[in-house]
């Protein structure tokens, strides 16, 4: 049986998550805009979805 991996969302345009949302390595996506954001090891979010390979490269990491 497979298992599904749900990553925290918003469907709002514009929408970011704040640092206190996230843990450290944790992914969030924006089904809007299409972006993809990581809390760094310094407690700051970066979206990581206007650099391509690096979206894939965390895409395959949080899919496994």
């Amino acid at each position: 049986m497979a298992n599904t991996i749900q990553l925290k969302r918003s469907s709002s345009a514009g929408a970011v998550p704040a640092a206190n949302d996230l843990a450290e390595g944790e992914l969030a996506l924006n089904t809007a805009d299409g972006e993809v954001f990581l809390k760094k090891s310094d407690g700051t979010v970066k979206s990581v979805s206007a650099d391509a390979e690096a979206s894939a490269i965390v895409m395959a990491i949080a899919l496994g």
